[in-house]
Protein backbone atom coordinates (compact mmCIF):
# COMPACT_ATOMS: atom_id res chain seq x y z
CA UNK A 1 0.00 0.00 0.00
CA UNK A 2 1.47 3.36 -0.93
CA UNK A 3 0.08 6.82 -0.72
CA UNK A 4 1.39 9.90 -2.41
CA UNK A 5 0.70 13.33 -1.00
CA UNK A 6 -0.05 16.36 -3.12
CA UNK A 7 3.01 18.28 -4.28
CA UNK A 8 4.00 21.82 -3.34
CA UNK A 9 4.52 22.96 -6.94
CA UNK A 10 7.54 23.28 -9.20
CA UNK A 11 8.53 26.68 -7.81
CA UNK A 12 7.72 26.00 -4.17
CA UNK A 13 9.58 23.94 -1.66
CA UNK A 14 8.02 21.01 0.11
CA UNK A 15 9.15 18.06 2.17
CA UNK A 16 11.71 15.79 0.54
CA UNK A 17 9.70 12.94 -0.97
CA UNK A 18 12.16 10.13 -0.28
CA UNK A 19 12.44 11.06 3.42
CA UNK A 20 8.67 11.26 3.92
CA UNK A 21 8.11 7.97 2.09
CA UNK A 22 10.80 6.20 4.16
CA UNK A 23 9.38 7.53 7.43
CA UNK A 24 5.83 6.54 6.49
CA UNK A 25 7.03 3.07 5.50
CA UNK A 26 8.34 2.64 9.06
CA UNK A 27 5.14 4.10 10.51
CA UNK A 28 3.00 1.74 8.41
CA UNK A 29 5.07 -1.21 9.57
CA UNK A 30 4.71 -0.11 13.20
CA UNK A 31 0.97 0.41 12.78
CA UNK A 32 0.31 -3.00 11.25
CA UNK A 33 2.45 -4.88 13.79
CA UNK A 34 2.05 -3.25 17.20
CA UNK A 35 4.54 -5.68 18.76
CA UNK A 36 7.36 -3.93 16.89
CA UNK A 37 9.05 -0.96 18.45
CA UNK A 38 10.06 1.12 15.44
CA UNK A 39 8.46 4.47 16.20
CA UNK A 40 6.74 6.24 19.07
CA UNK A 41 4.35 9.17 19.10
CA UNK A 42 7.30 11.37 20.13
CA UNK A 43 9.20 10.23 17.02
CA UNK A 44 6.23 11.25 14.89
CA UNK A 45 5.92 14.61 16.68
CA UNK A 46 9.60 15.48 16.35
CA UNK A 47 10.41 14.19 12.86
CA UNK A 48 11.95 16.76 10.52
CA UNK A 49 12.31 16.54 6.77
CA UNK A 50 14.56 18.41 4.39
CA UNK A 51 12.95 20.68 1.82
CA UNK A 52 13.11 20.36 -1.96
CA UNK A 53 11.36 21.97 -4.90
CA UNK A 54 8.11 20.25 -5.84
CA UNK A 55 8.28 18.14 -2.69
CA UNK A 56 5.27 16.97 -0.74
CA UNK A 57 2.96 19.73 0.47
CA UNK A 58 4.07 20.69 3.97
CA UNK A 59 0.58 21.35 5.33
CA UNK A 60 -0.82 18.07 3.99
CA UNK A 61 2.03 15.98 5.41
CA UNK A 62 1.88 17.81 8.75
CA UNK A 63 -1.86 17.11 9.02
CA UNK A 64 -1.26 13.41 8.31
CA UNK A 65 1.54 13.30 10.89
CA UNK A 66 -0.73 14.85 13.53
CA UNK A 67 -3.31 12.11 12.97
CA UNK A 68 -0.60 9.46 13.03
CA UNK A 69 0.80 10.86 16.27
CA UNK A 70 -2.67 10.73 17.84
CA UNK A 71 -3.09 7.08 16.85
CA UNK A 72 0.33 6.10 18.20
CA UNK A 73 -0.18 8.13 21.39
CA UNK A 74 -3.58 6.52 22.01
CA UNK A 75 -2.04 3.07 21.67
CA UNK A 76 0.88 4.00 23.95
CA UNK A 77 -1.49 5.43 26.58
CA UNK A 78 -3.65 2.31 26.42
CA UNK A 79 -0.58 0.11 26.89
CA UNK A 80 0.67 2.22 29.80
CA UNK A 81 -2.77 2.13 31.41
CA UNK A 82 -2.85 -1.67 31.16
CA UNK A 83 0.69 -1.97 32.49
CA UNK A 84 0.44 0.42 35.45
CA UNK A 85 -3.23 0.01 36.29
CA UNK A 86 -6.06 2.50 36.45
CA UNK A 87 -5.23 3.94 39.89
CA UNK A 88 -1.52 4.58 39.24
CA UNK A 89 -2.24 5.94 35.77
CA UNK A 90 -4.87 8.30 37.20
CA UNK A 91 -2.44 9.47 39.87
CA UNK A 92 0.24 10.19 37.24
CA UNK A 93 -2.31 12.16 35.21
CA UNK A 94 -3.38 14.13 38.29
CA UNK A 95 0.26 15.03 39.01
CA UNK A 96 0.78 16.11 35.41
CA UNK A 97 -2.33 18.30 35.52
CA UNK A 98 -1.22 19.79 38.84
CA UNK A 99 2.17 20.67 37.34
CA UNK A 100 0.44 22.32 34.35
CA UNK A 101 -1.97 24.19 36.61
CA UNK A 102 0.92 25.42 38.78
CA UNK A 103 2.63 26.85 35.70
CA UNK A 104 -0.61 28.45 34.52
CA UNK A 105 -1.30 30.05 37.90
CA UNK A 106 2.07 31.82 38.09
CA UNK A 107 2.04 35.60 37.94
CA UNK A 108 1.58 37.16 34.55
CA UNK A 109 4.89 37.93 32.85
CA UNK A 110 6.61 35.34 35.06
CA UNK A 111 5.27 32.07 33.73
CA UNK A 112 8.37 31.21 31.69
CA UNK A 113 11.96 32.39 31.37
CA UNK A 114 12.28 35.60 29.39
CA UNK A 115 14.78 36.05 26.58
CA UNK A 116 17.40 38.70 27.24
CA UNK A 117 16.95 41.95 25.34
CA UNK A 118 17.28 42.26 22.27
CA UNK A 119 16.66 38.54 21.64
CA UNK A 120 13.23 37.50 20.46
CA UNK A 121 10.84 35.03 22.03
CA UNK A 122 7.13 34.30 22.13
CA UNK A 123 4.86 37.23 22.94
CA UNK A 124 4.48 37.33 26.73
CA UNK A 125 0.97 38.77 26.47
CA UNK A 126 -0.26 36.07 24.06
CA UNK A 127 1.31 33.18 25.98
CA UNK A 128 -0.05 34.49 29.28
CA UNK A 129 -3.54 34.76 27.78
CA UNK A 130 -3.32 31.18 26.46
CA UNK A 131 -2.08 29.93 29.85
CA UNK A 132 -4.94 31.69 31.66
CA UNK A 133 -7.48 30.01 29.37
CA UNK A 134 -5.73 26.69 29.79
CA UNK A 135 -5.71 27.01 33.57
CA UNK A 136 -9.45 27.68 33.58
CA UNK A 137 -10.02 24.62 31.37
CA UNK A 138 -7.98 22.40 33.69
CA UNK A 139 -9.75 23.69 36.82
CA UNK A 140 -13.25 23.36 35.40
CA UNK A 141 -12.41 20.15 33.50
CA UNK A 142 -13.77 21.82 30.38
CA UNK A 143 -12.98 20.11 27.13
CA UNK A 144 -9.78 21.05 25.42
CA UNK A 145 -8.59 19.19 22.38
CA UNK A 146 -5.15 18.47 21.02
CA UNK A 147 -5.77 20.45 17.84
CA UNK A 148 -6.43 23.67 19.79
CA UNK A 149 -3.05 23.30 21.49
CA UNK A 150 -1.23 22.36 18.29
CA UNK A 151 -2.51 25.36 16.35
CA UNK A 152 -1.64 27.83 19.11
CA UNK A 153 0.73 30.39 17.64
CA UNK A 154 2.43 33.32 19.25
CA UNK A 155 4.03 36.39 17.73
CA UNK A 156 7.73 36.91 18.14
CA UNK A 157 8.66 39.81 20.42
CA UNK A 158 11.89 41.18 21.84
CA UNK A 159 12.38 39.96 25.38
CA UNK A 160 9.59 37.40 24.98
CA UNK A 161 9.32 34.00 26.60
CA UNK A 162 11.92 31.38 25.66
CA UNK A 163 10.40 29.30 22.87
CA UNK A 164 11.86 25.98 24.03
CA UNK A 165 10.15 26.29 27.43
CA UNK A 166 6.77 27.22 26.02
CA UNK A 167 7.00 24.46 23.40
CA UNK A 168 7.91 21.85 26.05
CA UNK A 169 4.98 23.04 28.17
CA UNK A 170 2.60 22.70 25.21
CA UNK A 171 3.86 19.16 24.58
CA UNK A 172 2.99 18.31 28.20
CA UNK A 173 -0.47 19.79 27.68
CA UNK A 174 -0.94 17.55 24.62
CA UNK A 175 0.27 14.56 26.65
CA UNK A 176 -2.23 15.30 29.42
CA UNK A 177 -5.10 15.50 26.92
CA UNK A 178 -4.07 12.21 25.33
CA UNK A 179 -3.81 10.54 28.75
CA UNK A 180 -7.23 11.91 29.70
CA UNK A 181 -8.71 10.41 26.53
CA UNK A 182 -7.26 7.00 27.42
CA UNK A 183 -8.89 7.14 30.86
CA UNK A 184 -12.21 8.22 29.36
CA UNK A 185 -12.19 5.19 27.05
CA UNK A 186 -11.74 2.86 30.02
CA UNK A 187 -14.38 4.65 32.11
CA UNK A 188 -17.13 4.22 29.52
Amino acid sequence: MSYEFSRSGKRKRGYKISQVDEFLKLAREQYTDRSKSLLTSIDVRTVRFELEKNGYSISVVDAALEKLEDVFAAHECDQELLKSGYFEYSEDLAQLKEMLLTRCSRSRRRRFTRRAWPNRGYSVKQVDKFCSQLGKNIETKAGLNVKEVRIATFKSKRGGYAEYQVDAFLEKVVESIQREQAIQKVSR
